[in-house]
């Protein structure tokens, strides 16, 4: 007999409940920091540079502060879809 087939006397374990479906935060943070680093590279590669600030420190000046930005939306989302059901 093969350990794929359960003997005729044994009966499987019946597992009740409900299994819950909670959103994965660490996935809902990444993805809106990384939508935010990318809204930021194309906001700041768009705009002319000023005189004040060289071009790469406004590109990951504006790339950080939209990917934190993006990071706390993405995990003000998941708490609403784990809040909703």
């Amino acid at each position: 007999m093969s350990e794929d087939e359960a003997a005729p006397d044994e009966q499987p374990a019946v597992r009740y409940g409900r299994k819950r479906r909670a959103p994965r935060y660490g996935t809902f943070v990444a993805t809106g920091a990384i939508v935010g680093v990318v809204l930021g590279l194309a906001l700041s590669l768009t705009r002319p540079a000023s005189g004040d600030f060289s071009q790469n420190s406004v590109i990951g000046y504006v790339a950080a502060t939209l990917g934190l930005l993006g990071a706390l939306l993405g995990a003000g989302v998941a708490v609403l879809f784990d809040r909703r059901r």
